[in-house]
């Protein structure tokens, strides 16, 4: 099989089973937003970002290192992919395990200082002991995907997904009924959380069992050392974590600064926590829906455009990568037309009473500009330009952060709002242009661009008259009627650009 066909095998496996995990994911944010409110919401996101922190730390570079060494490795030597999965667990597990001490011993003061609430410190704790389960199952991950197994490690994630949705919903509609307390409810919540990670890690597990016992004994003897498979991943690793690392502290701190900044503004700790709340648990998770279509491109691009670079030159892999950026580009702007046009539709059906509408619309112009800029992250990857995503991301941060110590105390939520504007754009010009200088491939120039936002204005005019007909009067059946009309008009008027990006063998059979 080609290696656009693999790719495009994988990508679809994994776009399915992350479909689903997102729609649960929303399913869960929905009964979460009604259980507890934004202002809740608010302070479930402050603790997770704290744990995200710590998180990152546990598993930060194992998933792309294992994925990448052992699809290298394994083309010369099935044992020696082997090898580097074996050298990966014992890695991980060190360092989560610190991870997990660190967090348990600083819990309380991190509560206090940083969550702002000291009632935060028991799920602190909980979430610590997910770390060593979150840190081997990366490990799983990143082998099955090297082994282009990628619907045993997507099937774990939504096994996760639906283990964590059925435990939360259990104590929070159960056992923890007649409370109403936010930080009571998160201890609940993050119950899921942990009980979740440890269950993805036994579903792996077992499937790692269950393929190797049909593997023949003698593809189980590597040519490398423990040793040498350990030095190499940690080399491997360590750029790709200390990039990721230094973004999550960065991101982390903007993300226990931003209720603050938004209390000098209105002087409400409360209403603080829900406008945090409402951008970052109801907004962007919803913005970022549709982009389950993409990320799995993101998962499965890196050892397929390494073998594939190996195997048919840099040409082809340039070409492939001109393609993987060509279609983001033209999906994150009809994902983006769609919030643009359908805001309030939209807003109310998933969150109503909520007031996302104006928030929808202006992150909106942006979708396809965050999208890419992912999927450009990835691909700086693939091409062993780590580096350079971490100086981007660095330089993001500090503008980020200024931003949030100058404007925002004086704007609120419409100056964080205007930071997200400003802040992904500036990243996505500078990943982009870094890209083109490992690159050469064509993202298909202004023309297809401007074609793409002509096709997807026609689209977002109809589906919002579409939607303001008296007959839909509900919301869902408005969001419903005008998302369908959207998705046909801009199919149909966006097909010559989407038929240029095939392979031109398949063009004339579209």
């Amino acid at each position: 099989m080609s290696g656009s066909r693999v790719l495009l095998k994988g990508a679809a496996i994994m776009t399915v089973f992350s479909l689903l995990g997102k729609l649960l994911g929303v399913l869960l944010r929905l009964f979460l937003s009604s259980r507890m409110g934004s202002e809740g919401l608010g302070l479930y996101q402050l603790i997770m970002s704290v744990y995200g922190l710590f998180a990152t730390l546990s598993t930060a570079g194992l998933t792309v290192a294992v994925s990448r060494l052992a699809a290298e490795k394994g083309e010369r030597c099935l044992s020696d992919g082997v090898r580097t999965l074996h050298a990966s667990i014992p890695l991980g597990l060190g360092v989560s395990l610190a991870a997990t001490a660190l967090l348990w011993s600083l819990s309380s003061l991190l509560a206090e200082k940083a969550v702002g609430d000291a009632a935060a410190a028991p799920s602190l704790r909980i979430l610590a002991l997910s770390m060593p389960f979150m840190a081997v199952a990366a490990c799983f991950k990143g082998w099955f995907i090297a082994r282009r197994q990628v619907l045993r490690s997507s099937s774990a994630s939504l096994f996760e997904q639906c283990v964590k949705f059925a435990v939360m919903a259990f104590f929070l509609s159960v056992v923890m009924a007649e409370t109403n307390h936010p930080a009571a409810l998160c201890v609940g919540i993050v119950l899921g959380v942990t009980v979740g990670e440890a269950s993805s890690f036994l579903y792996l597990l077992a499937a790692y069992f269950f393929l190797k016992g049909r593997q023949k004994k003698k593809d189980f003897r590597p040519t490398e050392t423990f040793r040498y498979s350990l030095s190499t991943l940690a080399a491997v690793a360590a750029p790709i974590g200390l990039s990721v690392m230094v973004t999550s502290l960065l991101h982390t701190a903007e993300n226990l600064l931003i209720p603050g900044a938004f209390e000098q503004f209105g002087g409400d700790r409360s209403q603080a926590l829900s406008e945090f709340g409402r951008i970052r648990g109801m907004v962007i998770p919803l913005l970022f829906f549709p982009f389950a279509f993409l990320q799995s491109l993101v998962a499965v691009m890196i050892p397929e455009i390494s073998r594939l670079g190996a195997a048919q030159g840099l040409g082809a892999r340039d070409g492939q990568i001109g393609r993987i950026l060509s279609v983001s580009m033209l999906f994150g702007i009809a994902a983006g037309g769609l919030f643009f046009f359908l805001p309030e539709a939209i807003g109310e059906t998933f969150y109503p009473g909520e007031q996302t509408s104006a928030s929808l619309r202006i992150l909106a112009a942006v979708t396809p500009m965050m999208y890419v800029q992912t999927i450009c992250d990835g691909l700086l990857k693939a091409v062993d330009g780590q580096k350079y995503t971490l100086r981007y991301s660095v330089y993001n941060s500090v503008l980020r952060l200024a931003v949030i110590f100058t404007l925002i105390p004086l704007t609120g939520a419409q100056g964080y709002l205007m930071l997200l504007v400003l802040s992904n754009t500036a990243e996505f010009l500078l990943c982009y242009r870094r890209l083109k200088k490992y690159a050469s491939f064509h993202l298909g120039g202004v023309r297809s661009v401007g074609g793409a936002v002509l096709c997807c204005c026609l689209a977002g005019v109809g589906a919002r008259w579409i939607s303001s007909l008296p007959i839909l009067t509900a919301p869902l059946s408005a969001a419903s009627a005008g998302t369908a009309v959207y998705l046909i008009l801009f199919l149909l008027l966006a097909r010559p650009l989407y038929v240029q990006l095939l392979p031109k063998g398949r063009r004339a059979a579209v």
